[in-house]
C-alpha cells in the first residue's frame, strides 16, 4: 500500500481543522500560563477574537457542507448499472 496517497487527504484535513486547532492552542496556552501565575493581558484580549473567528469559520464552512449535502440529496440518483447508451 502506498502511504503517499494519504498525504493530500491529511493536509486537507489539517487545513480544515487549523482554525479549531489555533483556538484550542490559544485556550490551552492561556490556561497553562494562568496556572503558572502569568497573566498576559494581550492574550486575554486576543481570545475573544480567536473564538469569534473560529465560530465564523465553522458557520460558513458548515453552511457550505450542508448546502452541498442538500444539493446531492435532491439531485435525482442515477443507477450505476445503467449506461448512458441504453
Amino acid at each position: 500500500m502506498d502511504s503517499d496517497g494519504y498525504l493530500p487527504e491529511i493536509l486537507t484535513l489539517l487545513r480544515q481543522l487549523l482554525p479549531l486547532l489555533i483556538s484550542l492552542l490559544d485556550d490551552a496556552f492561556a490556561v497553562v500560563l494562568t496556572r503558572l501565575g502569568c497573566h498576559l493581558p494581550w492574550l486575554e484580549k486576543l481570545m475573544p477574537f480567536v473564538l469569534s473567528g473560529v465560530t465564523l469559520y465553522v458557520i460558513i464552512h458548515g453552511g457550505k457542507v450542508i448546502y452541498e449535502f442538500c444539493q446531492q440529496k435532491w439531485q435525482s440518483p442515477q443507477s450505476p448499472n445503467v449506461s448512458p447508451l441504453q
